[in-house]
């Protein structure tokens, strides 16, 4: 069986109601069986955790659930706005392999305005606990129409704090108000790999940009790793190859009576667009959670490929697997360290 990193949404519920989650946990939140999760773990070669989808303290008798992940000996990581590091004591957090902060504004102002009063302050004050705890610490950008333009100041503000960037970007989950274009996309990716030291990148058609432009051809991740390298668990027990996908017929339930088998892939058909693209090793069609919104049958709308486009130039940086950071492995996802 292959090794999985695995993210864990052990609640659905969650401290904000923001614009731009996937989750929308809300009202009736959905937490996961314990004794299902755990029998799961067993029975799966789970190389990594993170918890997500809503904020984990929320899960009823938390820090026993807590207790037993980490005494699986698998390493757990934890993402969060901030109230779950806020709720956990100094030696639970030790304990963490690392934290990731989400913060979708470099200014304190237009954060606190996106989230609620007090966000912005609540992920300095996390950042600051985890690293004087020894604990590595990064930011996590959801890159948007509405913050693109800001990727410079995101990289300075995480430069200053001492931890690095870990950039996904929005899916058309709720519609295309929060959707980079084309141009801004790549705009902020080239402003990231410029301010950069050196980078871990699962995006897709950012490795394709890489490869046509600065003649790379090995990378840790081909194309996606949904589904391949990464599984993640919802709350209410489906087994989901994207933690963006909209549905999966898989639950651990099933899985456990020998029903079905573990997601292979997110399975999209390959795009007829793609069949002579000399970048499609690498590529493979892009990001799959994305192109679930935006045409399962069509390229990346991020394609460099397609007619009046021109690879995007991208500053070479180093490129590394990123073992000291979990998400490396999970999502499309690019994550830059940066100098003093």
């Amino acid at each position: 069986m292959r090794n999985i990193a695995l993210g864990i949404g052990l609640t659905s519920a969650c401290t904000f109601s923001c614009r731009h989650c996937y989750s929308g946990g809300g009202k009736n939140p959905v937490e996961i069986d314990r004794d299902t999760l755990f029998r799961f773990l067993s029975e799966c070669s789970v190389e990594s955790i993170n918890l997500g989808t809503g904020e984990s303290f929320l899960y009823p008798d938390f820090h026993n659930i807590l207790d037993e992940l980490f005494r699986t000996g698998i390493p757990v990581a934890l993402t969060t706005a901030g109230p779950s590091i806020d709720a956990m004591s100094d030696e639970e957090i030790r304990r963490l392999h690392d934290v990731d902060f989400s913060l979708d504004f470099p200014q304190k102002d237009l954060h606190d305005t996106w989230r609620a009063e007090g966000a912005f302050d609540m992920v300095l004050r996390g950042i600051e606990r985890c690293r004087s705890l020894g604990v590595t610490a990064s930011v996590a950008m959801c890159l948007m129409k509405q913050n693109a333009s800001r990727m410079q100041e995101m990289c300075s503000l995480c430069r200053n704090l001492g931890v690095s960037l870990r950039v996904n970007v929005y899916k058309a989950i709720k519609g295309k108000e929060f959707e980079p274009d084309y141009n801004s996309f790549w705009q902020s990716i080239q402003v990231l790999f410029v301010e950069a030291e050196s980078i871990a990148c699962s995006e897709p058609v950012v490795n394709a940009a890489l490869a046509a432009g600065n003649g790379l051809k090995e990378f840790p991740v081909m194309g996606s790793p949904c589904g391949v390298s990464s599984l993640r668990l919802r709350p209410g027990g489906e087994i989901m190859p994207c933690v963006y996908w909209d549905h999966s017929p898989v639950t651990m339930d099933k899985f456990l009576s020998g029903e079905m088998d573990l997601p292979s892939g997110c399975e999209l058909p390959r795009p007829e667009f793609c069949d002579d693209c000399d970048w499609f090793d690498v590529c493979r069609g892009g990001c799959s959670g994305r192109r679930l919104y935006t045409g399962k049958s069509e390229p990346d709308i991020y394609c460099f490929m397609k007619e009046g486009r021109s690879v995007p130039q991208l500053a070479q940086k180093p490129i590394f697997s990123g073992d000291d950071y979990i998400h490396a492995s999970y999502l499309c996802t690019i994550i830059a360290v940066f100098g003093e």
